[in-house]
């Protein structure tokens, strides 16, 4: 389930938007990272880091039930050494350990030593975490675990995600690419659940692999071209991503952004522009192209925010947890980075008469002055922050 709208800014942001207060279960040590490493080698234990987020909801839904069962906590005590690491207070782990969802457990094995062993993306349940740890011990391959789990549910997708971060962790460039290719392909792209793995998760690791990859980069190249003939756009655009070739999404951009035909896909498709309109400094494009009325989005996303909120059987809320803020970002951003201030107090009315909570205010303050600043390297005036 898609639950933020992306939020690109290219570098221009750099805070949390997490507003829960963190608890960490107590079947977790206190441990750094590098001192659980050392203790389970020292022990001769399994190593279990789990990367998560208080703003994640599967997260949380683990909180609530895998990390609090009985025989999870008695298990781990016996048998390893168990860390939980916030990627919003540790960034620098998450990017070491290349971690692009949540929540993310990653296994190390006394066998296996410093090498990550394996790795688990999504909410797992009690029974399938002791089955997976369970055969880890007894010294199944990684690969034979990622088959059971796979033959014990529906949930290949998750399995061959798992597999090509192996892959990729110790260079088997050519194995990983054919993972990340059959994700790209086999994804269904109405899949509610897995259209971020698709959209934003494959892209991410088929840019690193085209850096240090010709033929990810030729097998990209040849996607794109068939998106283009075959009139995909969002997956060129997206492509277009992978090979940093953001100039060719740009001059088609400027070719048809004000042809009226093209109102439709804008609206329905922008978000696959934000991040080329935003990395290129084109907010006027982005806040008259993209959110030619921007109240009516603000109320779109309020909407599909409350949409979220509500109980589904397969995911479970915190009760501080408000997907509303991160939403309304960058269209508050691209009327103050286009210089339209009276639009933008505007904009930051309405998403307060919405949503009139801290962590709305703080996200459209820090917003408003990271964009004010971006604005003024390009040359743009400055403005009084918008009111609040």
């Amino acid at each position: 389930m898609k639950l933020l709208h992306s939020v690109a800014l290219s570098g221009l942001l750099a805070f949390s938007l997490a507003t829960a207060v963190w608890s960490r279960a107590e079947v977790f040590s206190d441990y750094t990272l590098d001192q659980a490493k050392q203790k389970a080698q020292q022990d001769n234990k399994l190593l279990l880091i789990d990367f998560t987020a208080s703003w994640c909801p599967p997260c949380k839904k683990m909180e609530a039930s895998t990390w609090k069962d009985e025989a999870v906590k008695s298990w781990i005590t016996e048998n390893a050494i168990a860390v939980q690491v916030d990627t919003d207070e540790d960034r620098k782990a998450a990017l070491e350990f290349r971690i692009t969802g949540l929540p993310t457990l990653v296994l190390f094995t006394p066998a296996s030593g410093r090498n990550e062993f394996a790795r688990q993306d999504g909410y797992i349940d009690s029974s399938e975490l002791l089955q997976w740890l369970e055969g880890a011990k007894s010294g199944k391959s990684a690969d034979s675990l990622e088959k059971e789990q796979a033959a014990n549910s529906d949930n290949e997708i998750f399995a061959r995600i798992s597999k090509a971060h192996q892959l990729s962790l110790p260079q088997q460039n050519a194995e990983a690419l054919s993972e990340y290719i059959w994700l790209w392909n086999n994804i269904p792209k109405t899949s509610e659940r897995f259209s971020d793995v698709r959209m934003k998760m494959v892209p991410v690791e088929l840019k690193l692999l085209c850096g240090s990859y010709l033929q990810a980069k030729l097998k990209c190249a040849e996607l794109r071209d068939t998106a283009e003939k075959n009139e995909n756009r969002p997956d060129w655009i997206v492509l277009n991503g992978i090979l940093d070739d953001s100039a060719r999404t740009l001059m088609w951009f400027d070719k048809v952004k004000a042809d009226p035909k093209n109102r439709a896909f804008f609206a329905k498709n922008g978000e696959f522009l934000e991040p080329v309109l935003f990395a290129n400094r084109r907010w006027a494009d982005a806040a008259s192209v993209l959110y030619p009325n921007p109240s009516a989005k603000i109320n779109e996303y309020y909407k599909a925010a409350q949409d979220m909120m509500k109980p589904r059987p397969d995911t479970e809320f915190a009760k501080d947890f408000d997907p509303f803020p991160p939403m309304v970002l960058l269209v508050y951003g691209a009327y103050i980075g286009a210089g339209r201030d009276a639009e933008a107090q505007k904009i930051a009315d309405e998403c307060i008469r919405l949503d009139d909570k801290p962590a709305m205010r703080e996200t459209l303050d820090k917003m408003a002055k990271a964009m004010r600043q971006a604005r003024a390297t390009v040359g743009g005036k400055g403005a009084k922050p918008a009111g609040k």
